[in-house]
């Protein structure tokens, strides 16, 4: 019995949001009204649409029927034919997970401060999420404390001076 506030508009979340990734540049798209596949696809030929719930690392990639409506609440990732019925390995996996974390924490980025997105906060200049990866240099991380060594060295003993 307590109050909540969201960020995200209250018009979007009574309406049907699919989420589409386009592998090849990154860009992801959202739907508000249902879709079929073939719709997506026709948006990027050469390609097809796989539903994220079903990828898993040493099966084959299954693509959707182009007649298939795309579900609610679902993530969907529209990839190169060539991978089409391949097997999924553990490399694909991760960079297919890297570029969905990266376009959903930025699409939510977005969808808080919206007006920040029309500034010089993102490049504007056509650039993709993973081109602006690439661009960023590694930060190299250093730690206050010293690393501990063991000496080993050899101990010298030392005849005791004991008088009788």
């Amino acid at each position: 019995m307590g109050n909540a506030a969201s960020c995200a508009p209250s018009i979007i979340s009574n309406r049907v949001v699919i989420k589409v990734l386009f592998c090849d540049d990154g860009n992801l798209q959202i739907y508000t009204k249902p879709v079929k596949a073939a719709e997506v696809m026709l948006e990027s030929p050469g390609q097809f649409v796989c539903d994220s719930a079903s990828l898993k690392v040493g099966q084959r990639i299954h693509g959707l029927v182009a007649d298939d409506e795309l579900e609610r609440r679902q993530l969907y990732f529209v990839l190169p034919m060539e991978l089409l019925y391949s097997v999924l390995t553990r490399e694909e996996m991760s960079s297919l997970t890297y570029k969905a974390t990266r376009a959903l924490k930025y699409n939510n980025f977005v969808k808080i401060f919206p007006v920040l997105s029309e500034f010089c906060i993102f490049p504007s200049d056509g650039k993709t999420m993973d081109s602006m990866a690439e661009e960023q240099q590694p930060v190299e991380r250093y730690s206050k404390q010293r690393s501990w060594k063991p000496a080993l060295e050899t101990i010298v003993e030392t005849p005791s001076c004991r008088r009788p």
